[in-house]
């Protein structure tokens, strides 16, 4: 890289860094209290299509860690089976869809028999409709957590992101549970069903409609190919769900550079994932 160009990403990582010093006051909230971590290691259980079959093959992987489930697993038979100490949610349709702020805050409420720490982003804060779902049951305890993008130089990041006052951009749930576990005690943090496999799964119609298959262990047999909706409920168009993929993938290298340089791993155990960002092992 010539003195130019790295000039220029000087000045762009200022920029950032200013951009988000702004956004920070406006946006987050002071972090909630994190619970202690009961073990060293977490295997996260994201929702894509390989986690079943994961789980069943790897039963005394998952023993002596702590779990950590992500979005509408709850509404599947593995949720009471496995019994996850800490669930966290992510998805903006959660406040915006009746039918899907339902599906998973119902499922939570009705089936929590254990104690669990369910991680909320900030923005939940003005949707009061989810609060007595979840209050009902007092095995569960909510935490806040701040969903803000934070960008800039790295050393500004890691400081940030440590504090729980924002993290990489948040665009799809993986990110923020990530985040979430990066800033416990855990050591190893290990990946199952992050398949993130969408590429071939994205069509345009005759209609110049942009389809995606959007298959989840819980609903790989029956799902279908449908439009992608933006917060305000409209259908994203290609680029957009293009640049939504590149701001994901590119946020994982931040989260593995944070990572590091707290001194904990971050684990792929997914087969045929498509992240290229961490290590991959064999559970």
């Amino acid at each position: 890289m010539g003195k130019l160009d790295r000039l220029q990403e000087w000045g762009s990582q200022l920029e950032q860094t200013l951009l988000s010093l702004v956004k920070i006051p406006l946006f987050s909230r002071r972090a909630d209290r994190l619970p202690e971590a009961k073990e060293s290691e977490l295997v996260i259980l994201a929702n894509g299509p390989s986690l079943s079959s994961t789980v069943t093959a790897n039963r005394d992987f998952l023993k002596g860690k702590e779990l950590m489930a992500v979005n509408l697993f709850a509404t599947s038979p593995l949720y009471t089976e496995l019994r996850p100490e800490l669930y966290i949610i992510a998805d903006p349709l959660f406040w915006l869809v009746d039918e899907k702020r339902e599906a998973v805050f119902g499922s939570l409420a009705a089936k929590t028999d254990w104690e669990l720490d369910l991680f909320v982003p900030a923005r939940a804060l003005s949707d009061p409709k989810w609060r007595p779902m979840v209050e009902k049951n007092r095995n569960i305890k909510v935490h806040i957590y701040n969903t803000t993008p934070v960008e800039g130089f790295r050393s500004f990041q890691r400081q940030i992101y440590r504090k729980g006052l924002g993290m990489p951009r948040p665009h799809n749930v993986l990110i923020p549970a990530i985040s979430t576990a990066l800033r416990m005690d855990f050591k190893k943090i290990y990946l199952a069903g992050a398949d993130h496999s969408w590429l071939p799964e994205i069509t345009v119609t005759d209609d110049n409609e942009v389809l995606m298959h959007q298959k989840h262990f819980y609903d790989r047999d029956s799902s279908k190919a449908d439009t992608v909706k933006k917060e305000n409920l409209d259908s994203a168009r290609l680029h957009t769900i293009l640049y939504h993929m590149h701001v994901a993938f590119k946020a994982y290298f931040v989260l593995r550079d944070y990572a590091e340089w707290m001194g904990k791993e971050i684990i792929n155990i997914t087969p045929g994932s498509y992240i290229d960002a961490f290590k991959r092992e064999k559970p």
